[in-house]
C-alpha cells in the first residue's frame, strides 16, 4: 500500500498465497522469476525471509530457515533497475550499509502506545529516513505472533498478551495503518508509512534518471 501511495503500480510476488493482498499478485517463488519479466519494472522491493536472521531460527519449526539476503542481492544487481531490500535488525550484517526506519519517525502508534518496529533497507540508490528515531516514555505496542502486545518504553524485550478496547485487530490495524490486513499478516508487515516514504525516493530517482537520459 505505502508504494501505491507513492505513486507506484504494484504487482506483489509471494511463494504462498495471500488473500488479502489489494494489489495484483503472482504466486511464484520470487527469486526464480525470468530476469526479462523483473526488468519490465520501474523498481523492485524485496524482503527476503527473516526467520533465519532472528532468534527464532533456534525454534523447533524454523531450524534450517534459509539465509537469502545475499542471494537477492545478487539477482537484483543482474536485473539493474533500482532496488529496495528490508529485513529485520538482526539481519545487519548480512546487509550493505541500510537505513533503519521506525514507527516513531511517522508518528504511529495505537491506544496511547507508540509504535517503533525498526526495519533495515538496503538499496542500490541513496535512501535516508524522514529523521532519528522519535522514541519517548509512551509504552511501546508491539505487533508479532498474531497478537498486538504492551510493554514498558524501557523495557526492551516482549511483553505478555494485553486487552485493547476493539481487540488485538483494532490495536494491530491502528498502530499499523493496515486495515484490510489480518492479525496473522500484520505481524509479518512493513508499516506502509515505511514503503511510502521509501517509494517517493525511489520515484523521485526514476524521475530524475529520466530526465537526465532525455536531456
Amino acid at each position: 500500500m505505502g508504494y501505491r501511495r507513492a505513486g507506484f503500480d504494484v504487482v506483489g510476488v509471494d511463494l504462498e498465497p495471500q488473500r488479502n493482498y489489494p494489489f495484483a499478485f503472482i504466486q511464484h517463488d520470487a527469486l526464480t522469476l525470468d530476469r526479462r519479466f523483473l526488468r519490465s519494472f520501474d523498481a523492485i522491493h524485496a524482503s527476503p525471509p527473516c526467520q533465519g536472521y532472528t532468534p527464532m531460527r533456534h525454534a523447533p519449526g524454523a531450524k534450517g530457515a534459509p539465509l537469502l539476503i545475499e542471494q537477492t542481492r545478487a539477482i537484483l544487481k543482474a536485473v539493474g533497475v533500482p532496488w529496495i531490500i528490508e529485513n529485520v535488525e538482526e539481519a545487519r550484517w548480512a546487509m550493505v550499509d541500510p537505513i533503519t526506519l521506525c514507527g516513531s519517525m511517522f508518528g504511529l502508534g495505537a491506544q496511547g502506545c507508540q509504535l517503533r518496529r525498526h526495519r533495515l533497507f538496503e538499496s542500490n540508490i541513496t535512501i535516508r529516513p524522514p529523521s532519528p528515531c522519535q522514541h519517548d516514555a509512551r509504552p511501546v505496542i508491539g505487533v508479532y505472533g498474531g497478537h498486538a502486545r504492551r510493554r514498558a518504553a524501557s523495557a526492551g524485550g516482549r511483553g505478555t498478551r494485553d486487552v485493547w478496547e476493539g481487540g488485538h485487530r483494532a490495536a494491530m490495524s491502528e498502530a499499523m495503518g493496515m486495515t484490510w490486513a489480518t492479525c496473522a499478516e500484520m505481524s509479518e508487515a512493513i508499516p506502509p508509512a515505511f514503503t511510502e516514504h521509501l517509494g517517493r525516493q525511489l520515484l523521485a530517482h526514476i524521475q530524475s534518471s529520466r530526465q537526465d537520459q532525455a536531456a
